[in-house]
C-alpha cells in the first residue's frame, strides 16, 4: 500500500500543479496535500497513529522514513537526519505497540523499529514484548526486543529479560534461533540481582545425558548463568561453580565455570585450595559421587578401576581451577599436594603448576615429576604425560632448561617407538626456548640417530630441518639484541608463507631475553602481528611476565577483542580468543 501510495502522490502532484499553470494561478506548495498535512512530514503520519484506519500505514510510513534516514547518516543514530526523527516518533510509536491495538505483523514492525532505534523512550514497548513471550508464538518479536534492550542498557528491562530466559527452550526448534541474541543481552545487561536465580539454576542437576532434550535446555540455561556470574564476579557462586568443573556429566559447562572463577578471582582461591588438600569433605564426596556416576556401565555397575580413582577425582578439577586463576598464593599448596597425588594426580597438579607465577622451588618440583615420570604414561584425555610437561615448560620463557631437556631426553631408556615422539617433543620445545649459545647443545639432539619411516637410518631432526634452520639463522643474526627480536615480530613478512616460524620463534626470544619490561612493547606490537600462532605466544609472554597481574594491560588487550568483534569478522575474533583467558587471568592476579 505504501509503494502505491508514492506512485500516486507525485502523478497527483504533478496534474494540480499543471493545472495551477495553466489557469495561471499561483498556489503554494502546502496547500496541495489538502488538509491531511504534508505527507512529507513524520508529525503528519504520528497524528494517524491514533485512528484505527490510518494506524496501519502510518506505521509502515513512519518505519520508512527511519530506514531513509539511516541510510543517509550511515546508520549513525545520532546524525543529523536519524536524531531528529527519533524524537518525534519514537515515543508514540512505543505508545501505540504498548496499547495492544495492532495486529500480529504490524506489532512485530514497531517492535523491531523500537529494537533497532536503540532509543529508550522506546523502552516500554520492548519491555512488554518480552513480559508477553508466548512459547512457539513470539520468538521473532522476543529476538527483536533481546537485541534492542541490551546494547540500550535497559535495566528496567532486567526482569522481563530473564523471565523471558527462563522460559526459552534451546531443545525447541523456534526457540534456538533467539537463544543467542536472548544470551548476549543478558550478559550486556549482566543484573546483579539475577545473581540467586543463576545460582540455583546452575546447581540443578544432571542425571541422564541421553534425554537430549534436558541436555540442551540445562546447558543453555546453565551455561548463559555461569557468564552472567562470572562478569557479576559473584563469590556467592564459587562453591556451585567448582560443583561443575567436578562433574564430568556438566562436561559441556565446565570451560564456562572455569572462566567465570578466573574473573571472581581471588574469593574462589581458597575454597579451591582446601578441596585439593583434602579438607573440603563434602565436595569430595560429592565429586567422587558424580565421578562414579558418569562411569556406571550399562549394567548399572561401576567398574572396579574407577572406583579406586572415585577417592582421588577431586584432585585434578581442583587443580586445573588454581592453574587457570594463575595467583601465586595458590604456588604452595599446590607443591605440597604434588607430593600426596597419584602418578596421574603429580602430572597433572605439576602441569597446571607451571601456569602459576614460576619459582626455584616450584621449577624444581614440577622438574621433579617429570623425571619420575614413564615416557609411556598418558593423562586424561589419552595425551602423553611428558610431552604435556614439556609443551606448558615452553610458556616459562626460560633458556636454561634447554640443557636439562636436551639431557633427559638422551638419557631416557626405553623402546625406540616411545622414545621417539619424546625426544621429538623436546627437540620441539628446546628449539623454540634456545639461545644462540645453546645450539650446540641443541644440535646433539637435534643429530640423534633413529630410524626413519623406511627402516634406514636416519636422524631425529629430519623433519624440522626446516624449522631448525629458520631458528638457528633467526639466533645468528639477532644473537641476544632484544630490539632485533621486536623488529621481526613486527615485520608482515615474518607472518607468511615459509617464514612463519621467524615471527613464532622472534616472539619466543622476546619472551626469554624480555623479562616484565617487555610487557607495553608487545602490547604495542600486537596489531601487527598476523599469525595466529605468534599471536598466541606473544600474549603468553604478557601473562608469563605479569606475576602481579595488571589492569591496564588488561584493558588493551580487552580493546583489541571489542574491536575484533565489532568488525564481525570471524577470522579477526578467531585471532583475538586467546586473549579473553589472559585477560581473566591479568585482573585475577591484580585483585
Amino acid at each position: 500500500m505504501v509503494r502505491t501510495a508514492r506512485r500516486i502522490y507525485p502523478t497527483l502532484r504533478s496534474l494540480l500543479l499543471g493545472a495551477v499553470v495553466a489557469s495561471g494561478v499561483t498556489v503554494a506548495t502546502s496547500a496541495i496535500v489538502g488538509c491531511g498535512g504534508d505527507e512529507n512530514d513524520p508529525l503528519t503520519h504520528v497524528k494517524k497513529l491514533s485512528d484505527p484506519a490510518t494506524r496501519v500505514p502510518a506505521v509502515s510510513r513512519l518505519v520508512q522514513f527511519f530506514e531513509d534516514a539511516m541510510t543517509k547518516d550511515a546508520k549513525d543514530r545520532n546524525g543529523p537526519n536519524v536524531k531528529p526523527l527519533l524524537d518525534k516518533i519514537v515515543e508514540p510509536m512505543s505508545q501505540i505497540c504498548a496499547t495492544g491495538d495492532l495486529d500480529e505483523k504490524t506489532q512485530s514492525k514497531v517492535v523491531k523499529f523500537l529494537s533497532d532505534a536503540r532509543d529508550l523512550r522506546g523502552a516500554p514497548c520492548l519491555i512488554k514484548t518480552l513480559k508477553d513471550y508466548k512459547p512457539d508464538s513470539t520468538e521473532e518479536d522476543v529476538r527483536a526486543a533481546a537485541r534492542g534492550v541490551g546494547p540500550m542498557k535497559a535495566k528496567e528491562a532486567a526482569g522481563p529479560l530473564f523471565e523471558a530466559f527462563s522460559k526459552l527452550r534451546h531443545s525447541k526448534p523456534k526457540a534456538s534461533l533467539i537463544t543467542r541474541d536472548v544470551h548476549d543481552a543478558l550478559l550486556e545487561l549482566a543484573e546483579p540481582s539475577w545473581e540467586a536465580d543463576c545460582i540455583k539454576k546452575i546447581e540443578v542437576p544432571i542425571a541422564d545425558r541421553k534425554d537430549i532434550n534436558v541436555l540442551k535446555d540445562q546447558f543453555y540455561w546453565q551455561i548463559t548463568c555461569g557468564e552472567i556470574l562470572g562478569q557479576l564476579k559473584s563469590a556467592k557462586a564459587v562453591q556451585p561453580l567448582i560443583k561443575i568443573v567436578l562433574s564430568p556429566t556438566k562436561a559441556d559447562a565446565q570451560a564456562t565455570a572455569i572462566y567465570a572463577l578466573i574473573k571472581i578471582g581471588k574469593p574462589s582461591i581458597e575454597p579451591t585450595v582446601k578441596l585439593l588438600q583434602g579438607a573440603d569433605a563434602d565436595l569430595m564426596k560429592y565429586a567422587k559421587e558424580e565421578f562414579l556416576l558418569a562411569n556406571k556401565g550399562e549394567d548399572g555397575k561401576v567398574p572396579e578401576a574407577a572406583t579406586k580413582q572415585g577417592d582421588t577425582a577431586h584432585v585434578a578439577p581442583s587443580a586445573l581451577i588454581l592453574g587457570s586463576i594463575g595467583r601465586e598464593e595458590a604456588v604452595q599448596p599446590m607443591i605440597d599436594a604434588i607430593a600426596k597425588a597419584d602418578d596421574t594426580g603429580k602430572v597433572v597438579i605439576a602441569r597446571e603448576l607451571l601456569k602459576l607465577p614460576a619459582s626455584e622451588t616450584s621449577l624444581k618440583a614440577v622438574q621433579g615429576v617429570y623425571e619420575k615420570t614413564s615416557i609411556t604414561m598418558t593423562i586424561p584425555p589419552g595425551v602423553g604425560a611428558r610431552d604435556q610437561l614439556l609443551e606448558t615448560m615452553g610458556y616459562l620463557f626460560d633458556a636454561n632448561l634447554v640443557p636439562w631437556m636436551v639431557k633427559n631426553a638422551l638419557d631416557a631408556k626405553g623402546e625406540d617407538a616411545d622414545l621417539e615422539p619424546m625426544r621429538a617433543a623436546t627437540l620441539l620445545t628446546a628449539m623454540k626456548l634456545m639461545k644462540a649459545d645453546q645450539i650446540p647443545e641443541v644440535d646433539k639432539l637435534f643429530n640423534s640417530k633413529i630410524n626413519g619411516p623406511d627402516g634406514k637410518p636416519s636422524t631425529l631432526g629430519k623433519g624440522y630441518e626446516k624449522e631448525y634452520k629458520t631458528a638457528t639463522d633467526l639466533l645468528k643474526e639477532c644473537g641476544d639484541k632484544l630490539d632485533c627480536y621486536y623488529g621481526k615480530l613486527s615485520d608482515p613478512n615474518s607472518h607468511v608463507g615459509d617464514k612463519q616460524f621467524i615471527g613464532m620463534k622472534s616472539a619466543y626470544m622476546i619472551g626469554v631475553l624480555g623479562g616484565d619490561a617487555a610487557r607495553p612493547k608487545l602490547v604495542e606490537i600486537l596489531p601487527k602481528v598476523t599469525n595466529a600462532a605468534a599471536k598466541f605466544i606473544s600474549v603468553q609472554v604478557i601473562d608469563r611476565r605479569s606475576a602481579k597481574g595488571d589492569a591496564t594491560i588488561a584493558g588493551q588487550l580487552q580493546k583489541m577483542v571489542d574491536e575484533a568483534e565489532a568488525t564481525k569478522d570471524s577470522n579477526k575474533i578467531a585471532a583475538v580468543n586467546p586473549f579473553k583467558t589472559v585477560i581473566y587471568r591479568l585482573n585475577a592476579r591484580s585483585q
